[in-house]
C-alpha cells in the first residue's frame, strides 16, 4: 500500500483533526495509507525545541510517504501556506511524486488581485501595497517553482479537492 503525505494549511483549522481524520479515511477508501503532520511525535514542551521538533517529524514524513498531496489554495493571502510550498520543493527534491489541489484555477496575477490590495502602475502590471509587480502571468494559478515542481515529479496541479486527486491517482494505476 503506498503512502501520501497530506501537507497543506489544514492544520490550523479550528476542527484540524477531524478535517484531517476524513481526509485520511478518504485516502484509505482508495487504497492508500495517509500520513499528516499531526502523525510526528512532538514532546518538547520549550516552544523552539517543539517548533524545531515538529519540523523534523513532518520531514521524516515526508521522507516514508510515496506521495504528496497538497492543498494549494490560497492562505492567509493570495498565494499558497508557506510552509506548504516548503514541502512540496523538500518532496521534490527527495524525488517524491507530487500532486497539489485548488479550487481557483483563475491566473495567479488574477488571483492575487482579487485578494490583495493592488493598483496599476506603468509598466503596465498592477502592484501590491509593499512595491511588488504583479507581473508573474505564466497561466499558473500558484507560482510557478511549485507547478513544475508537481509536473517533474510525475505529478500535477489539480482542479478541485483531494478526492480529485486520488481519482486522477486511481486512473494513473
Amino acid at each position: 500500500m503506498q503512502t501520501i503525505y497530506l501537507a497543506g494549511p489544514d492544520v490550523f483549522l479550528a476542527n484540524a483533526l477531524e478535517v484531517l481524520n476524513k481526509a485520511k479515511t478518504l485516502c484509505a477508501s482508495f487504497g492508500y495509507r495517509a500520513l499528516t503532520p499531526f502523525d510526528g511525535e512532538v514532546t518538547d514542551k520549550q516552544l523552539l525545541d517543539r517548533a524545531n521538533q515538529i519540523f523534523l517529524e513532518n520531514i521524516s514524513i515526508i521522507d516514508r510517504s510515496d506521495i504528496v498531496i497538497a492543498n494549494c489554495n490560497p492562505f492567509r493571502g493570495a498565494c499558497v501556506d508557506d510552509g506548504t510550498s516548503f514541502e512540496i520543493g523538500y518532496a521534490f527534491a527527495k524525488r517524491k511524486i507530487v500532486f497539489g489541489y485548488l479550487n481557483d484555477k483563475r491566473s495567479l496575477p488574477e488571483i492575487v488581485n482579487s485578494r490583495i490590495p493592488t493598483k496599476p502602475h506603468d509598466s503596465g502590471y498592477m502592484i501590491d501595497n509593499d512595491g511588488f509587480l504583479v507581473n508573474e502571468d505564466f497561466g499558473n494559478s500558484i507560482n510557478l517553482m511549485l507547478e513544475f515542481s508537481m509536473i517533474h515529479s510525475g505529478g500535477s496541479l489539480v482542479l478541485g479537492n483531494l478526492e480529485s486527486v486520488l481519482k486522477l491517482l486511481k486512473t494513473l494505476s
